[in-house]
């Protein structure tokens, strides 16, 4: 299973909207959240998790709007472009929602790739696009996809305390089979190849409720790398 997908769904939440939220929540690796418009993100790290937006006829406005309280990611119009130059993916349906669901991973995966190719990890750097965890050395490891998930998606909760419930749901997805030693168990792997001294971590840290991920800049300096 890839990397769970944060999905904000904008706009009436009524007929189109939902059952097109109805279709997209049957894929287990999408997490679709719906809004009427204004949209308010309840907290800053809200909009660094949202990895696409998707609206109808009309999106445009949303866009700055959106923009101002953080968001950083795609936007995707589902029907006619309203013609404005503006960085708004348009599809036009009908359309298969096999192949939407397709186009929509498509588009994360380049945006991901285009805009934000490495993430800086304390004294690594990460290749969002090939996986490839490079260390201050120069030696390089490809990591496997739950662990690449794992980094960045703690990478992108900027130092907060992130709870096991949560790194289940947004990694794992709502999987029962998926318990909380199969956490362990990957943190436990992943602190081998990113840790100094695994028994006593420095940069994947546990906290009373959950982990933390600890990118201190005086860890490393990963530029020019």
């Amino acid at each position: 299973m890839a990397e769970t997908l944060s999905i904000l769904l904008l706009g009436d939440i009524k007929g189109r909207h939902a059952l097109l939220a109805e279709q997209l929540v049957l894929d287990s690796d999408l997490a679709i959240r719906s809004s009427e418009k204004p949209h308010q993100f309840e907290r800053p790290l809200d909009a660094e998790r949202i990895d696409l937006v998707i609206g109808f006829d009309g999106f445009s406005e949303d866009v700055s709007q959106l923009r101002a309280l953080g968001y950083r990611g795609p936007f995707l119009r589902l029907g006619q472009s309203d013609g404005a130059a503006d960085e708004i993916e348009t599809i036009e349906l009908p359309m298969r929602v096999s192949v939407l669901i397709g186009r929509i991973r498509s588009l994360i995966r380049t945006f991901k790739v285009r805009e934000d190719p490495w993430l800086t990890i304390g004294p690594y750097r990460l290749s969002q696009g090939t996986r490839v965890l490079e260390g201050p050395d120069g030696q390089a490891e490809r990591l496997t996809d739950k662990e690449a998930d794992f980094l960045s998606f703690m990478h992108r909760a900027r130092g907060e305390i992130v709870s096991r419930d949560v790194l289940l749901a947004e990694i794992w997805g709502y999987n029962a089979q998926v318990t909380t030693h199969t956490l362990e168990t990957h943190i436990y792997r992943l602190r081998q190849k990113i840790e100094k001294d695994p028994a006593n971590a420095e940069l994947l840290v546990t906290e009373l409720g959950g982990y933390r991920l600890v990118e201190a800049a005086d860890k490393a300096d990963s530029n020019g790398h």
